[in-house]
């Protein structure tokens, strides 16, 4: 038993590392994205456009003087205006004069709801000019990238130690309070916390200024009049002021401070996005909360009691509080899980059924542990049943941190798109779509020579795209001259970006032996 209680304390830091990348890799796809642009990214425009739009699926605030609109020389033009319009979710860009002929590049960088730093683009040719520019990106981060993620571990390990310690504590250990070991470490825990939330703050700043020698007030009153930089700075207040020696009714501060500090990693993660909401914010609170207490009760047995005091209650909160940030947890794959063919087609899916399972198991050998220690009791078996529940429950938070790590199944979800137009006679055209996501898409059309023409009367093809739902009335393909291979004629798509979701018709005009021809098919870009 001695040699087990020895090892306790790094077993407990061994966990509170691998949660903390759990939680760093979550809060990556928390950030607003791009809906559309105007011109489409990749468009030809005859003229000189107006002006630029960029339109985001959430509100944002525009990092002052991130605009810029440059040709495929380097050389920059200078913008008369640079607003944000509808409700905050639309980037417009004016230039001061008109621009000549040319390739161009339109950038912008904007702070989302839960201060992620977004960088957005569009790419466009003007007048005679139709091949699009090669531009160096030069936006890539400095040494505060470095930064983000142990600045992220930090907090939460911060977390577990202060916010998870106090409520586990009075979940199951009320006495334990007023143990000289438990003061200590919480303090060291809310003074780790204040460190990461501090430090996340100056990676955030620097990320909307452009480096760390670059961060401005005016970039740190941006952060902190969104809901997680509000949130933060109480948070921290509260936390410097739990370091202070404990008082008589000192528990209500503690509680204030728990209640700060979960609601500011929440809304730094998933629970700060627009998108989803409220349900986006309730389902990342409720997991951040399960998995806090849970830990903070680890912390309680590792390195306060270093034993297992009260197994049977403990073993139950753990479980309750385990189920709680399961169910959060699914929420959250509910909202990134789209269509339902995803959770099979593509990696997210794959490793959140994965998921689910391990966390399946787990619940199953938990209740057969409590079920045992009815029988057995308290003591017997103790350290072992600890140690199995806690590596098989560390084993589900690594696929969680895996599943994390990936691209929503809703933002990679993608299948090709094969169907047959026959016009008769033999004229068959086999029309094939390499993604329905919106975007980049290439589309070929293959002709059999069989029963066709001689080549000096070989057939044509054209493609237009239109859609109701996106308001395109008459998007042309443009496609390649035919070429023949293994006795097939194939056209290809060049250059064809689908520029919103949505229902798009596709209209195919072949011109063959018979004559010209229409046909048409439907399909849904995502």
């Amino acid at each position: 038993m001695s040699r087990v209680r020895s090892v306790l304390p790094w077993v407990f830091v061994f966990l509170v590392v691998t949660a903390s990348s759990v939680w760093a890799a979550g809060a990556a796809s928390a950030h607003a994205g791009l809906e559309s642009t105007s011109p489409a990214d990749g468009a030809h425009a005859d003229k000189s456009p107006g002006e630029l739009l960029l339109r985001l699926n959430e509100p944002v605030t525009l990092v002052e003087g991130s605009a810029q609109l440059i040709d495929s020389g380097g050389k920059r033009f200078a913008l008369s205006d640079v607003r944000l319009d509808d409700g905050q979710r639309s980037v417009v860009l004016v230039p001061a004069d008109v621009v000549p002929d040319g390739a161009y590049l339109a950038t912008a960088r904007v702070v989302s709801a839960d201060t992620h730093v977004v960088s957005l683009s569009i790419q466009f040719t003007v007048g005679s000019v139709t091949e699009q520019g090669r531009f160096s990106d030069d936006t890539a981060a400095g040494f505060e990238q470095y930064l983000n993620y142990p600045s992220k571990g930090v907090t939460y390990l911060g977390l577990v130690l202060s916010a998870g310690l106090f409520a586990s504590a009075r979940w199951v250990w009320p006495t334990t309070m007023g143990l000289r070991r438990f003061r200590v470490t919480y303090r060291v825990g809310a003074g780790i916390f204040i460190v990461g939330l501090v430090s996340r703050f100056a990676v955030l700043a620097a990320q909307q200024s452009g480096g760390l020698s670059q961060v401005s007030a005016a970039s740190a009153r941006t952060l902190l009049a969104t809901p997680h930089g509000l949130a933060a700075a109480v948070a921290v207040a509260l936390s410097a002021a739990a370091l202070a020696p404990p008082r008589r009714r000192h528990t209500p501060l503690l509680v204030l401070q728990a209640i700060a500090a979960v609601l500011a990693v929440t809304l730094g993660g998933h629970g700060g996005s627009v998108r989803g909401w409220p349900w986006s914010f309730l389902g990342t609170l409720v997991h951040v909360y399960g998995i806090t207490v849970w830990l903070g009760g680890v912390a309680v047995i590792f390195l306060v009691h270093r034993g297992v005091p009260e197994l049977r209650r403990w073993h139950a909160i753990a479980v309750g509080h385990v189920a709680v940030a399961t169910v959060g947890g699914l929420l959250l794959a509910f909202l990134q899980v789209r269509p339902l063919a995803a959770l099979l087609d593509t990696t997210y899916g794959l490793v959140l059924v994965g998921k689910v399972l391990g966390a399946t198991v787990v619940a199953g050998l938990g209740y057969g542990a409590y079920r045992r220690l009815h029988r057995v009791g308290a003591d017997t078996g103790a350290p072992r049943l600890i140690a199995l529940e806690t590596g098989l429950t560390v084993a589900v938070l690594a696929a969680t941190s895996i599943l994390t790590t990936l691209p929503p199944a809703k933002d990679t979800y993608t299948t090709d798109l094969a169907t047959t137009l026959d016009f008769g006679s033999a004229e068959i055209l086999y029309v094939d779509i390499d993604s329905v996501r919106r975007g980049p898409q290439r589309l070929t059309i293959e002709h059999p020579r069989a029963n066709s023409p001689a080549p000096r009367d070989s057939p044509t093809v054209s493609v237009d795209l239109s859609s109701t739902s996106a308001n395109v009335a008459r998007l042309p393909v443009k496609m390649t001259d035919a070429v023949e291979e293994n006795g097939t004629l194939v056209w290809r798509s060049d250059q064809l970006i689908i520029p919103a979701p949505g229902e798009w018709k596709v209209t195919v005009r072949f011109d063959g032996e018979h004559g010209p021809k229409l046909a048409s098919f439907y399909y849904r870009a995502l």
